[in-house]
């Protein structure tokens, strides 16, 4: 059997690798996330585990916690050893999407005390420029108020907190490496496997990445459809989200004892705080999203994403991941593609 955890990154296909490929390759015994929903898990221990003690949890609290989850993932192994592959998938072991995400070494850690050695990590990683564009238009998705100069000069900023740190590549290699060894790592570069129209690369008549993701695992390819989820908000609507949600705050906007992404926690809420709330406290944050995010895709506003930021910090951004990559190049023993060293906003 083989155990595997796919890191991320975000914007990298996770998503549809989650539901169309982890959840229905016959081999694999996915436990989430993508089972039957984009939220979906095996059980409520394992979205616990991954939406709250392997994502926000300071360490006290994960101590009172950390032997019930490894017995319970001990229990899951031995109860599916037959299975050819089994394993997870959540693009925020990877980075922090919000300011309370635990640092990437400490999740790196806990993954470690779960599945052991013995376990493949998945690495899925993108030209971090291109990846911070996809992400601030992501990031207005979900509520943030300013353009694309104000979301750099905050990653600038408030590096110490956000992900800046964790597009360094080499950093996070080197900390799995050092846990799982370098063996169990399979770095997949997101370039390889779209072609220029945006479309999923097909070799033979199947998926590429999955193909490679198939003898990563050491398990047989079938013939399995890719498909997308999550649509974006068109790109010429980004400015009227942005300014709606100047008025209405949710998510990213929500103050500094409230959280994004609430309603992604409510098991644990109702098992481990015993704590409940009506369904409209729940998901008040994505019933004002989807309602500001059908205002700007039929408001009259359209306009061109202005991907200008001020030179002092795409000039730190473009040395600070160039010199990672070129590192990166070194631990991983092979060429990582050019447009890593020719990096434009």
């Amino acid at each position: 059997m083989t155990k595997y955890i796919h890191i991320g990154f975000p914007k990298n296909f996770s998503t549809s690798l989650q539901r169309d490929y982890f959840s229905k390759h016959p081999e694999i015994d996915h436990l989430g996330i993508g089972l039957g929903s984009n939220l979906g898990y095996f059980d409520s221990t394992v979205e616990k585990t991954f939406e709250v003690y392997l994502k926000s949890c300071k360490s006290y609290k994960y101590t009172e916690i950390e032997s019930y989850l490894v017995n319970h993932f001990n229990s899951l192994f031995e109860q599916k050893k037959s299975s050819k592959a089994i394993g997870v998938s959540a693009e925020h072991l990877s980075f922090n999407f919000t300011y309370d995400g635990l640092g990437g070494k400490e999740k790196a850690e806990r993954l470690y005390s779960i599945f052991g050695k013995d376990t493949k990590i998945i690495m899925i990683i993108r030209n971090q420029f291109d990846l911070i564009k996809s992400l601030y238009r992501e990031c207005v998705r979900v509520g943030f108020a300013y353009d694309f100069s104000d979301f750099i000069k905050y990653l600038y900023k408030y590096q110490d907190r956000n992900f800046v740190y964790d597009f360094r590549y080499d950093y996070v290699f080197d900390n799995y490496a050092k846990l799982f060894g370098s063996e169990n790592i399979g770095m997949f570069f997101f370039e390889d496997y779209r072609d220029e129209s945006g479309e999923i690369t097909i070799q033979n008549k199947q998926v590429k990445l999955f193909v490679e993701l198939n003898s990563f695992l050491d398990i047989n390819t079938y013939e399995m459809e890719f498909g997308h989820y999550n649509e974006a908000i068109p790109s010429d609507k980004i400015l009227a989200k942005s300014q709606l949600n100047k008025i209405q705050y949710h998510d990213l906007g929500n103050h500094m004892y409230e959280i994004a992404e609430k309603h992604r926690i409510v098991k644990y809420l109702e098992e481990d705080l015993n704590y409940f709330e009506n369904e409209e406290d729940t998901y008040s944050d994505v019933i004002i999203k989807r309602d500001l995010i059908d205002k700007a895709v039929s408001s009259e506003v359209s306009s061109a994403i202005d991907y200008d930021a001020e030179e002092k910090w795409v000039s730190y951004f473009k040395r600070f991941y160039e010199e990672g990559n070129k590192r990166l190049e070194t631990l991983i023993e092979k060429s990582v593609p050019r447009i890593y060293f020719d990096q434009k906003f």
